[in-house]
């Protein structure tokens, strides 16, 4: 665009110099534009620190800005950077809105583009703005990360789960250092739509792995997930399980999202979408978490392991396993499994391109993934839940469905072995070995 500008303004001044010879040429007539021409640092203070971002100046335009640094809450602030689109496009920021739930880091990059020098040498006085929730808008560009930590984590496991606010099921686990019971691990809210939720599709649905995420960004501009994971990293990096009323808390501007005493409790800066999550469910099952463990403690013991999964050339294939086992160290038995098998945060970190569409969802949770086996992957691996509670073995998994080829649907429910239970196998014996190392589970034995 800037080249056929350009174009166009040469042939104008020919123009001109044909007609006149008297009149001085074009080309050599200062473009004049909103800001000083170069690359430019600017700053302004977000909510914990200031916030730098480098901006490319061309003509008087802005072409260009990215962050150079930051200090902000990491979901809060990934939000926030939504503007810089915005910015680019608008030329500045007169008229633009903050993001909402991320409110003060938005204020934070807005300040620091109104101090970009101008080609008129004026500074406008910087006034703070609210947030304006958009909708419908398919084009939203948020970032948020499902992947599981990689690597083997064990530790006391605690749960807790219970219904709030029209039927939600809401869940919490912990992990605490075997230890050190103050030491806070593993922290993982999730949450399932209630049974008669308004949307059918996420009638029952975990929220933390499905294609609900994109459907609240859409609609809300935020996705519910960035609460959750927000809240994560503050429990595990501060050993923080419990959490004071807020004394200024005002029930009437629970929604209103730019007031600072929306929220219940103090000390906890959330993203917009996941409030009443955080509060009327989160929260308070962390809460019942701390008693437990500063009480009774807990004989379960969690042990989980995630790997990348890599095609025969040693590259990841954009599919991350995850296999969690709960044992009873009392009893010696599994309790509870979960496996799943997680699809890259990026479409193009996923190798299959079939596949791709799936990105930030996982298996078991997603309600588009196909398996190729024609079974529900949450059916396989649920029923792999009960069989290990009622005392089945880890490897001597014949009975599930889709573990051997029927080839007839009509028959069994199925057609083929699903592949995903050699990966599993995989992870279970290595889950096994370190739980027989440790000598809280009995022997599992594998089939012929």
């Amino acid at each position: 665009m800037i080249k056929n500008n350009r174009f166009k303004r040469s042939l104008v001044c020919s123009a001109v110099t044909i007609a006149s010879l008297g009149l001085a040429g074009c080309a050599t007539t200062p473009i004049e534009g909103k800001y000083v021409d170069g690359t430019h640092e600017v700053s302004g203070k977000g909510k914990k620190s200031q916030i730098t971002l480098t901006v490319n100046v061309k003509e008087g335009k802005i072409t260009d800005v990215t962050t150079k640094s930051h200090k902000e809450t990491e979901s809060l602030f990934l939000n926030a950077e939504r503007l810089l689109a915005k910015i680019v496009s608008n030329n500045g920021h007169e008229g633009i809105d903050a993001v909402s739930g991320a409110t003060f880091s938005s204020n934070g990059i807005l300040k620091a583009i109104n101090k970009l020098p101008r080609a008129d040498g004026s500074t406008p006085e910087y006034v703070a703005v609210g947030s304006k929730e958009v909708s419908g808008n398919d084009d939203f560009k948020l970032k948020w990360s499902i992947q599981p930590q990689l690597g083997m984590i064990i530790g006391d496991y605690y749960y807790q789960e219970a219904r709030f606010r029209q039927g939600h099921m809401g869940s919490m686990a912990i992990v605490v250092d075997s230890d050190n019971a103050k030491d806070v691990i593993f922290a993982e809210f999730n949450e399932s739509g209630r049974p008669n939720y308004y949307t059918r599709l996420f009638q029952d649905v975990p929220k933390r792995t499905s294609e609900y995420n994109f459907s609240m960004g859409k609609k809300k501009g935020t996705a519910w997930v960035q609460s959750a994971l927000t809240m994560e990293k503050l429990m595990v990096e501060q050993d923080k399980l419990t959490f004071d009323l807020n004394p200024d808390y005002d029930p009437k501007l629970r929604n209103k999202l730019k007031q600072p005493n929306r929220l219940k409790y103090s000390g906890i800066d959330v993203v917009a979408g996941a409030s009443n999550s955080i509060q009327q469910s989160m929260v308070p099952l962390t809460a019942k978490i701390h008693a437990q463990i500063n009480g009774e403690g807990s004989t379960l013991k969690f042990y989980q392991n995630a790997e990348k999964q890599l095609d025969k050339n040693g590259k990841w294939t954009g599919i991350t396993t995850v296999l969690r086992l709960i044992v009873d160290t009392e009893t010696k038995q599994i309790t509870k499994s979960y496996f799943d098998e997680v699809f890259a945060d990026e479409k193009n970190e996923i190798k299959d391109a079939s596949l791709k569409k799936h990105y930030r969802q996982s298996k078991y949770a997603s309600i588009n993934y196909v398996e190729p086996a024609r079974i529900g992957f949450n059916v396989m691996f649920d029923a792999l839940n009960v069989h290990l509670q009622q005392g089945g073995s880890l490897f001597d998994i014949n009975d599930l469905p889709a573990t051997g080829d029927s080839g007839s649907y009509a028959a069994t429910g199925f057609t083929k072995r699903s592949s995903s239970w050699d990966i599993y196998l995989k992870q279970a014996d290595i889950l096994y070995s370190q739980m027989r190392a440790d000598n809280v589970i009995k022997t599992h034995n594998k089939p012929n």
